[in-house]
């Protein structure tokens, strides 16, 4: 076995220095790191010494000079040694290609999961572009330094929305990641993977479109008739308890889904305004964290549960809501 010592490094993306106590866990830390001490400056610098556009708009000062909000781990990775018996060895057998690989990808889900979840505890822009992993061993008289680097490339690096935290929030957010982390996020994986491809979108109207899935995909059962209707009641009764809340929001939630509709069949995606975009983002992130929170209790309750079977819960209690709605008198237009 040979172990290797790994160096994790990324800038986060439009984040102040209210995220250095964030605890996002697996031994990452969050640093002020001013650009001349950047161990990756090289990376992300042109022949000229100009900083790649995907990181001018994080870029900070102070009275010390410029700096980024970092991402940094140094690690050591057990690796099997490849070289058993005398032989013929190609470059990446020394390598250790693949066993690299199948680390990086690891700890790139983990990071995916993790600035998932800060994206979903509150707006801003946070994540980013592109993590460099270094690595450094000993294959018997050769020194490896192999390289890797997961990027981004559809990152949206124009979205300025700084993601801030006060000391409140701080305490929310650090229990926010350590409810939800691991089980609780893999059972919502896909429903929050599309909301973050939403977030990814540099066009309004896409993004708009996403949330609307989204949306559809967590609270909406197979072959739904009548979408709009049954949505929007009951992101009305899951967000809202005040009648006159609970109907404007199913007003509101209306009017959201013929844009999503007149944006994806007719072409009219210039009626989305950025405030109602950044509305329905919203909506969308407050549906998806009490989602969360349902399933956190479910598996509780039971480790083996799955994502069909807590939708099924939700939309049933959701189902009597709504009727009870009615029956008051409530959505009416």
């Amino acid at each position: 076995m040979i172990e290797a010592s790994v160096a994790i490094n990324a800038i986060i993306l439009y984040c102040d220095e209210s995220l250095l106590n964030v605890r996002l866990g697996e031994n990452y830390r969050v640093v002020k790191t001013y650009i001349d001490d950047l161990p990756f400056k090289n990376k992300i610098v042109d022949g000229r010494g100009h900083f790649s556009i995907s990181y001018l708009g994080s870029l900070q000062q102070d009275n010390n000079g410029q700096y980024f909000i970092c991402l940094k781990k140094d690690a050591i990775h057990p690796i099997n040694n490849p070289i058993t018996v005398p032989g013929s060895y190609t470059n990446e057998d020394f390598m250790c290609s693949d066993q690299i690989k199948e680390y990086t990808e690891s700890e790139w889900q983990y990071l995916h999961m993790v600035f998932s979840l800060l994206r979903l505890f509150k707006e801003g822009n946070i994540g980013t572009k592109e993590v460099f992993f270094d690595y450094d061993f000993q294959m018997g008289s050769v020194r490896c330094k192999p390289c890797d680097i997961k990027d981004s490339i559809a990152r949206n690096i124009i979205d300025r929305r700084i993601f801030t935290l006060s000391d409140t929030e701080l305490q929310q957010c650090n229990q926010f990641i350590a409810d939800y982390s691991g089980n609780v996020y893999l059972l919502m994986k896909n429903c929050i993977n599309e909301f973050i491809h939403g977030l990814e979108q540099i066009d309004i109207a896409t993004g708009f479109e996403q949330y609307t899935t989204t949306l559809e995909m967590t609270l909406l059962g197979h072959n739904q008739q009548g979408k709009k209707e049954v949505l929007s009641k009951r992101i009305s009764v899951m967000l809202e308890t005040d009648p006159e809340r609970v109907n404007a929001l199913y007003q509101k939630l209306k009017t959201f889904y013929r844009h999503r509709s007149e944006s994806l069949h007719e072409g009219l995606g210039e009626n989305i305004s950025y405030a109602e975009l950044y509305e329905m983002e919203n909506i969308t992130r407050c549906v998806l964290k009490r989602c969360l929170k349902f399933c956190k209790a479910e598996l509780n309750a039971n480790p083996s549960v799955t994502w069909q079977i807590v939708k099924e819960k939700i939309i049933s209690e959701l189902k009597g809501k709504v009727a009870s709605e009615i029956e008051q008198g409530r959505f009416v237009d």
